[in-house]
């Protein structure tokens, strides 16, 4: 399960461990380009952060789909 809530300046999706094995993943979509994943541990009480660009995001999810290899993705 997931949610989207959009804003004036970002896009906000959560992602929930249907299991409930693992906490629930942020992943703020900000105007400029920027896309910030956290998600909150328990061992250490406080979110892990990593940010990374848009472009990027779509790397990881065409990866899901694709062999061995090095590959370039396209934006249309």
């Amino acid at each position: 399960m997931f949610t989207v809530e959009i804003e004036s300046d970002y896009v906000k999706i959560v992602s929930v461990d249907a299991d409930g094995k693992f906490e629930d993943v942020e992943m703020y979509l900000e105007d400029d380009g920027t896309c910030f994943i956290r998600q909150f541990s328990e061992e250490l009480r406080e979110f892990q952060l990593i940010a990374i660009n848009y472009k990027q995001v779509l790397d990881l999810l065409a990866s899901l789909d694709s062999d061995d290899g090095a590959y370039i993705t396209t934006v249309v």
